[in-house]
């Protein structure tokens, strides 16, 4: 093979030699590991030059997670495209930690015809042998991260017994001085004990919600500074204040874990096999209150179902502010809808906005008998909705392809942080508050992703004699409203603009 004349040493007339990839790579981001990549590329070009070699390109970088790096990424279309022969690294270690990944990588390069070699381990897949070294480092390597993953499990546990606080942040009321818990001089505490009193009185979580978020109480992300965090308290908030036994003085730690190593989904760690020290910090209720709000809690939630969706579920939408409209239902009088954000949050937030579901229903049911009275062509109708929904749909799936773009580069930095942690080039606070960062964002857009997927599912089949037995319908039913409705959109005084799936 000749040589490439854009190559890297590249001699004026070419000549018969092997061209090399060399890989580089210091899992952390400081500038003190320069030298690191300056080593190892200065042992890489001097093995080269003593085997008559001739370099393509040096492929660098700052990386811990395998599934993340560019440049590793780049090397490997390289290698495919046979833009050289052999790929050379310092050390397996450098090359990747994964046993999967790299029982599968290497095979696949020498599948192709390539050559790749490891200094450290003497792993030269041009000699026999090769694979087995390959599989026991690969192992040892897996291995000693799971040991160091142990270690630091360990370390925690035996901070926690203690009596240390191992979390990244300290529960609302509270601030981390010294690894314990003190009480916070901010105002949190008196809100904690409060919010307590409010819901033994009766207020409900998410009026108690409202209430702080009226009296523009800064909720625990924005008391903890965190990136985006929002300036509404929520249900969800209170009631963990509420389940919280640290606000008896009770530390709980080792709760839960991650499933596997490398793995970003976690498991519940058995109560008895969890670190639970009584008293070990200052309390901020008594025991009594905090077992009666308990009680309260458990017969509150008793009994509750989700059924199945109403009418207008997911169609219907407070022209004001763009929330779903709630539906509520009356034991005596006419069943209505009124806006979400005013019935989760108050006047303050937007009007009540109200309309009656027998109205609607028979405002729908008048305009398609007037449709059809016009002899409106059924076939039409089908090929516009037929036409809308391909349309929609192709919406649906950008935006599906998007979000689940959008939910793997959140669950690779989440690895990336779980790499550095155990590299020890991130501490345990710091960690935690990255992981916790990273999985707020996550919630919101999965959130995101299973309403596409619920409004997707939303869509019926239909067919030509469908649509026909719709117009002509005097009953209006759920499939009649998902097959010919897009949104429908209300105005004060019961004002209402219908958005159908076709037009006329």
């Amino acid at each position: 093979m000749r040589y490439n004349q854009d190559a890297i040493d590249a001699p004026d007339r070419g000549g018969d030699r092997v061209n090399v990839g060399a890989y580089i790579r210091v899992s952390t981001v400081f500038e003190e590991q320069d030298t690191s990549i300056i080593n190892q590329e200065e042992g890489l070009n001097d093995y080269i030059r003593r085997n008559g070699w001739l370099l393509f390109d040096t492929y660098s970088e700052r990386q811990s997670s395998f599934k993340r790096r560019e440049e590793f990424q780049r090397l490997i279309r390289d290698a495919r495209n046979k833009k050289f022969q052999v790929v050379l690294v310092k050390s397996l270690s450098r090359f990747g930690r994964n046993i999967g990944e790299l029982n599968t990588v290497v095979p696949e390069l020498v599948e192709k015809g390539l050559r790749f070699i490891a200094l450290a381990e003497d792993i030269d897949t041009d000699k026999s042998g090769w694979q087995s070294k390959l599989a026991m480092y690969s192992m040892v390597y897996q291995m000693t991260s799971q040991t160091t993953s142990d270690w630091v499990k360990m370390a925690e546990r035996a901070r926690a017994k203690r009596g240390e606080f191992t979390g990244s942040f300290a529960p609302y009321g509270y601030d981390k001085i010294d690894k314990r818990l003190v009480v916070s001089e901010d105002g949190s505490a008196e809100v904690v004990r409060r919010l307590f009193d409010l819901y033994q009185q009766g207020l409900g979580a998410q009026s108690i919600a409202n209430l702080l978020t009226d009296e523009r109480v800064p909720p625990p992300a924005e008391r903890q500074n965190r990136a985006n965090a929002s300036v509404f308290w929520h249900q969800s908030s209170i009631q963990k204040i509420l389940e919280n036994p640290v606000y008896v003085g009770d530390l709980v730690a080792q709760k839960e874990t991650v499933a596997a190593l490398g793995s970003n989904r976690r498991k519940k760690i058995p109560k008895e096999e969890q670190v639970i020290i009584p008293d070990n910090h200052p309390a901020l209720v008594s025991r009594e209150q905090f077992q009666l709000v308990q009680d309260i809690m458990s017969r509150r939630a008793f009994g509750k179902t989700k059924g199945n969706p109403n009418l207008f579920t997911n169609f219907l939408y407070c022209a004001h502010c763009g929330s779903g409209m709630y539906y509520t239902k009356r034991k005596y009088g006419n069943n209505h809808y009124v806006c979400g954000r005013y019935q989760k949050r108050g006047k303050k937030h937007c009007c009540r906005n109200p309309i009656r579901e027998d109205q609607l229903k028979t405002l729908i049911l008048d305009e398609l008998r007037q449709l059809a009275q016009m002899n409106v062509d059924a076939d039409t109708v089908y090929q516009e909705i037929r036409r809308t929904n391909a349309r929609e749909r192709r919406n649906h799936e950008k935006a599906e392809t998007e979000l689940r773009s959008q939910i793997a580069k959140l669950e690779r930095r989440k690895a990336i942080a779980g790499d550095k942690w155990l590299d020890g080039e991130l501490d345990k606070d710091m960690y935690h508050q990255t992981i916790e960062r990273l999985e707020a964002e996550l919630n919101v857009e999965r959130e995101k992703l299973h309403k596409l997927i619920r409004e997707n599912g939303t869509r019926s089949k239909l067919s030509l004699p469908d649509v026909g037995k719709f117009l002509r319908m005097d009953k209006l039913d759920r499939e009649m409203v998902q097959v010919l409705i897009k949104r429908i959109d209300v105005s004060d005084g019961g004002k209402v603009a219908i958005t159908y799936n076709f037009t006329v």
